[in-house]
């Protein structure tokens, strides 16, 4: 299916809103997949005859799957900023650009059940832990590759159905979903020799965010001063 560019007077009225339909349904599948993630909670049943304590030695007991929630939250919300920002230069698309997006779509769908089978096997022992670990970070390897075929389609392959992308922000685009991905599979052939040598597998992450955080911030902050001096001696 061939469509005509944005500008042009052989348009279709209603390119611009079938555009708006792809990314509404990719929204929905993202946050469903969000809320999915709090459906396997049970809160704990408060009887008459439960105290406080009890309460709480309950909600104590929950904490793994509330730090595997947050994280799976964490990363989802991570790869729909990461589709947000391609959908904001995206003004046409073909087939081959739905399927590439549906694509992005599969491992997050797959997101509550990895989530809740490696909370559901936390404590219960390091080799009960391997394959809910592992499929879960070969979800978020997936996420990863599939939204930088995302990215590479629109961007590369068929320019025409996007507007061009500034060479900063496909830059630190390209880098952070790299490295992020890079240090998924790192701790995925890690996790065979041991889930403390796994760890090591994300000191990728580790040293983007600390370069975002402090190097890059100072970085930026350099020409202020230099123009700051240039415009007092002027």
């Amino acid at each position: 299916m061939s469509h005509p560019p944005s500008n042009s007077p052989d348009k279709h009225p209603k390119q611009d809103f079938q555009v708006e339909r792809i990314a509404f349904f990719s929204d929905a599948v993202f946050a469903i997949a969000l809320t999915l993630l709090i459906i396997e909670f049970r809160p704990p049943h408060a009887g008459k005859e439960t105290t406080n304590t009890q309460l709480w030695h309950v909600l104590v007991g929950m904490k793994y799957q509330l730090a595997s929630l947050l994280l799976s939250f964490v990363l989802i919300v991570s790869y729909w900023m990461r589709h947000h920002t391609l959908f904001k230069y995206v003004h046409n698309y073909n087939k081959e650009i739905i399927i590439a997006n549906m694509s992005v779509l599969f491992p997050m769908i797959f997101f509550p059940f990895t989530t809740a089978f490696l909370y559901e096997s936390v404590g219960e022992g390091v080799k009960n832990i391997e394959i809910p670990f592992r499929l879960f970070l070969l979800n978020n390897v997936l996420a990863g590759i599939t939204t930088y075929y995302f990215y590479w389609m629109i961007t590369r392959k068929y320019k025409e159905i996007s507007f061009p992308m500034e060479k900063k922000i496909a830059h630190e685009f390209e880098v952070g979903l790299v490295i992020m991905s890079i240090s998924f599979i790192l701790v995925f052939a890690l996790s065979f020799i041991s889930f403390e040598a796994a760890m090591i597998g994300l000191t990728p992450i580790a040293i983007m965010k600390l370069y975002q955080r402090f190097l890059k911030k100072d970085k930026n902050k350099k020409p202020n001063v230099e123009q700051e001096h240039s415009a007092a001696h002027n």
